[in-house]
């Protein structure tokens, strides 16, 4: 019942009131629901589960930091940033002492420093699910029980991994589909094409994908055993921190094999096993065994059907061939750089996945990294071998044009504004110079590229739009620029300032303020 209460709350009373706070960006109402919820708990004995309570005070320092350490959007007034950033820091400090404190700061974060994100969903849903618990523990006091937070805690985390392993189990025939025929190795070429490792030589990544491929299979078998180990985690508490250490290997792995960084999630889970291990036994000890077990399955196969909340699916075919649009700039000098993804922050996902197909008339065969929902055309990908005719024919019967001038007309705007206000002196980091390594890092480590990479180090005068596609030949073991044109143009120095709409969240459905549902 403990848990029936806590999931019933947050999925019908924190979550849609965090969305619809986020959403209108409405700090002043959550702070009166706050200050109202402490009136409140005057007369209400207050709960407080002391170890979880430092792993929730842990997350919101983490989620903190990164988005008050995130960089200005100079195309926005800097002031009112700033300001939200300030706010942010008070917030977090009275969340630690009072957790109904929550609410306007998920609604300064999520809402205004565009906090709600794929890498940062999860983190973010415990705070909820903490929220939920005070909320439930608060009126029902006693009967509310400590044991029902670790449970449901752990569902939340883990679920982020098995609706992952569902969505490959479906991905095929048969549930083993996925396992035995994806070439995961193709990943590793796809995101050394896409920009990741790119200091690297491209003789020795085509050794190690060599040696990687026959790892293939087992690779699989390990990836699909770690994310459905949330099926049985609650048997064991040693079985849970096992799971969620493997989460946090897992996603290490990602990291390097990919330049995909969850390292809210790396943090998150680790900190989280490290909790449940100092966890009192006589108290918490109903959050695991048989009983426990069967609940968390339950709570586990809701969140995959979307019911709870939405993990993402995360399932796919990789393929050795990537499409992608990249940015340049020319300095004052002369001298032609590179404009990675990291530059971009607070955007630095957008310009780290797919942003820019809106610019081409190309066909796109594929998402981020090259990859695919069907198996056949990766095998037709992989048959083609850089083929231009056969990718031709292939882009012409399975792509699709992503052209939208009205998204064109706004890119450049924006990146207009943004360079002529950074030419002028616009301060972009929000920490000084000496301090820019304190900031947190990014989740798309695709800093490397053909040239160096642009820092800020002196006005830019052009921006030059590539289309580029690369493929891997797994035959040869050779990386080959297939194509490589020029979309798009951009001269600062006799473009206007204001070209309409600036927002670079018109320019890609995840930069919104929240795409929060659940």
């Amino acid at each position: 019942m403990s848990v029936a209460a806590v999931v019933a709350c947050y999925r019908f009373a924190v979550s849609p009131a965090v969305r619809a706070l986020a959403r209108r960006r409405w700090v002043l109402l959550a702070v009166i629901i706050a200050l109202a919820l402490a009136v409140l708990a005057a007369f209400r004995p207050s709960p407080e589960p002391s170890p979880l309570r430092w792993f929730v005070v842990s997350v919101i320092v983490l989620l903190t930091w990164q988005g008050a350490t995130s960089d200005y959007d100079v195309t926005e007034p800097i002031a009112p940033q700033r300001r939200d950033k300030r706010l942010l820091l008070l917030l977090a400090a009275a969340s630690c002492l009072w957790p109904a404190a929550l609410l306007p700061w998920m609604a300064v974060y999520c809402g205004k420093l565009r906090g709600w994100k794929h890498h940062a969903m999860m983190p973010t849903r415990l705070l909820k699910v903490y929220l939920a618990w005070f909320f439930v523990a608060m009126l029902f006091g006693a009967a509310c029980s400590a044991a029902a937070l670790v449970l449901v805690l752990g569902c939340v985390s883990l679920s982020h991994y098995v609706k992952p392993a569902w969505s490959k189990a479906r991905l095929g025939p048969y549930p083993w589909s996925w396992v035995w025929h994806n070439h995961t190795h193709y990943l590793m070429a796809s995101a050394y094409s896409w920009g990741w490792a790119r200091f690297l030589r491209a003789e020795t990544v085509s050794r190690v994908l060599r040696r990687a491929r026959v790892l293939d299979r087992p690779v699989n078998f390990l990836a699909m055993a770690v994310e459905a180990a949330g099926l049985i985690a609650f048997l064991d508490r040693r079985l849970l921190i096992t799971a969620l250490l493997a989460t946090a290997l897992f996603n290490a792995a990602v990291a390097l094999a990919s330049g995909i960084l969850f390292w809210e999630n790396i943090v998150t889970n680790t900190a989280l096993a490290i909790t449940i291990t100092l966890l009192p036994g006589a108290e918490y000890d109903a959050a695991f065994g048989w009983p426990a077990a069967l609940i968390a399955l339950a709570v586990l196969l809701l969140s995959t059907a979307d019911l709870l909340w939405q993990p993402w699916h995360l399932g796919w075919w990789d393929s050795p061939f990537t499409a992608r649009v990249h940015w340049q700039v020319e300095t004052v000098s002369g001298v032609t750089l590179g404009l990675y993804n990291d530059f971009m922050c607070p955007y630095e996902r957008e310009y780290g996945r797919v942003l820019g197909y809106f610019l081409t008339d190309e066909p796109v065969l594929h998402g981020h990294l090259g990859i695919v929902w069907d198996r056949q055309l990766r095998d037709f990908l992989v048959e083609a071998g850089g083929d231009r005719d056969q990718l031709r024919a292939l882009k012409q019967t399975y792509g699709q044009v992503h052209t939208d001038k009205q998204q064109a007309r706004e890119h450049i705007a924006f990146l207009t504004r943004m360079f002529t206000q950074l030419n002028a002196g616009a301060q972009k980091g929000t920490l000084p110079r000496s301090l820019r390594r304190l900031k947190a890092p990014g989740g798309q480590l695709y800093r490397w590229g053909d040239l160096p990479p642009y820092r800020g180090e002196e006005p830019v005068r052009r921006i030059t739009i590539r289309y580029e596609e690369r493929c891997y030949r797994p035959a040869t073991g050779d990386f080959v620029l297939l194509t490589n044109r020029t979309v798009q143009e951009i001269d600062l120095l006799t473009s206007s300032a204001d070209q309409g709409s600036t927002s670079c969240a018109r320019s890609s459905s995840t930069a919104a303020r929240t795409s929060e549902s659940c």
